[in-house]
């Protein structure tokens, strides 16, 4: 009984800091966020960085070479009310242009204070979120 008991508390103490360890030691997505679209490593993300994200994002989403995104291959990042807002020509689609006129919208959105840069804090707001989803 003791081995059982003592195997149960092993198992528990197990369970407790393996479920605890990565909570700890997994870095904020902030942070990995920012890192992944900062090329110049500044700690902000500025419209130009943006711009390049957006395209990047763009090209690797536009899998049948057709020269635009439609809701299939946005695969989740818009609704359909958002799809429709940035599609200025109704066509139900977004070209290369459309796609990044959108992200910089969203940069504008996210960057309350008007400084040319997002922060942080600036990205973990929704707006932030938002612009996050169309440039990853």
């Amino acid at each position: 009984m003791t081995i059982k008991l003592t195997s149960a508390a092993l198992l528990a103490a197990i369970v407790t800091l393996g479920a605890a360890a990565p909570l700890a030691a997994a870095p904020t997505m902030t942070k990995v966020d920012i890192a992944a679209f900062d090329p110049d490593k500044d700690g902000t993300i500025d419209a130009k960085e943006v711009e390049t994200a957006a395209a990047a994002a763009f090209a690797k989403l536009e899998k049948d070479k057709d020269g635009t995104l439609d809701a299939k291959e946005l695969d989740g990042r818009l609704t359909a009310a958002d799809l429709k807002k940035a599609d200025p020509d109704n066509d139900g689609t977004l070209d290369q242009k459309e796609y990044v006129a959108l992200a910089l919208g969203l940069f504008k959105a996210a960057d309350p204070d008007n400084d040319g840069t997002i922060d942080a804090k600036e990205l973990m707001s929704p707006a932030g979120s938002a612009l996050v989803q169309v440039i990853r």
